[in-house]
């Protein structure tokens, strides 16, 4: 048995939240039906490939109209025939007509910008006809598809009111509205109230959260060691050419030059220590002998030309 997607697992728990008010409900079903469905012969037609969907469009319908005709099939796809996809027909009278043709009017889209509850449903029910969202443990990227611009500057529109940061852009003949950070996302699963979904979310984001501070802290600490070692193989080779030279230095630079060919891994802090001198000190006398080194790799570049 296929494991089912985290979309699946955050639309099997919208379907299962309902709003308190007739109006709450309007405005969910206002979105699925503006997404998801067309009129065709009569009849409101909404089509989603998942029953938890089809079942929740059923229920509204019925919520908000008492005598509302509607029936329910099951399709198999074009594409594949062990795909199958849920068709709810709602007949239209003179009451579902209204609903269908003012909930897409500009005044019904003002007064849910005016209502922040109204707002939440309306993303309810958009993501539930046309949302996706990747599992946690991967690339975070949340979407909603629409047919028109439109609809989908009006669904950015909502989204800026819960101050999320949504933008959409054209693919094929739909407009995606999208976000791609982890926090907004999470925020977004807040609002729409997926309790159970939001906390996996959360959970995950925290875990890549360490996972990246971890990542963070060992390439800083491997830089670092890889630095340690360039320095300390500069150091050797240039002690090694001033001693190819036989030359004569004081005491505390011959006990330097000493220490760090017998402790070719230690750091400087490490040499320091073993030298009773400071960090800083330690570097001074390095920065002698490179230049000394340097001096005479000139000299020999010389005798060579």
């Amino acid at each position: 048995m296929s494991k089912l997607s985290y979309s699946y697992e955050v639309k099997s728990e919208l379907t299962r939240i309902f709003g308190k008010t007739s109006k709450l409900l309007s405005a969910e079903l206002a979105a699925m039906l503006e997404v998801g469905a067309v009129i065709v012969d009569g009849r409101i037609e909404f089509v989603n490939p998942n029953a938890s969907v089809a079942r929740k469009v059923v229920a509204l319908t019925k919520k908000i109209f008492n005598n509302a005709k509607i029936e329910v099939a099951a399709v198999r796809t074009k594409i594949s025939n062990k795909t199958m996809k849920y068709a709810v027909r709602i007949f239209l009278t003179a009451a579902t007509e209204k609903f269908f043709v003012e909930t897409f009017s500009t005044k019904y889209f003002e007064k849910i910008l005016m209502r922040p509850s109204l707002g939440v449903a309306y993303l309810r029910g958009a993501f539930l006809a046309g949302g996706s969202v990747n599992r946690p443990e991967k690339q975070n990227h949340l979407e909603i598809i629409f047919a028109t611009e439109k609809s989908a500057e009006f669904a950015k529109n909502i989204f800026k009111m819960f101050d999320l940061p949504a933008n959409y852009y054209l693919r094929g003949e739909n407009f995606i509205v999208y976000m791609k950070e982890g926090d907004s996302i999470c925020e977004f699963l807040g609002i729409i109230g997926v309790e159970n979904a939001l906390d996996r979310f959360e959970a995950a984001l925290n875990v890549k959260e360490v996972r990246s501070m971890v990542n963070r802290i060992v390439n800083c600490e491997t830089a670092n060691l890889n630095r340690t070692i360039d320095a300390a193989q500069r150091q050797i080779d240039d002690i090694k050419l001033i001693r190819k030279h036989k030359l004569q230095l004081e005491d505390y630079m011959q006990d330097t030059m000493k220490l760090r060919l017998k402790n070719p891994d230690d750091t400087t802090a490490e040499l320091a220590a073993k030298l009773f001198v400071t960090k800083q000190g330690l570097l001074y006398r390095f920065r002698l002998i490179h230049n000394l080194a340097e001096e005479l790799r000139k000299c020999d570049d010389d005798e060579d030309f």
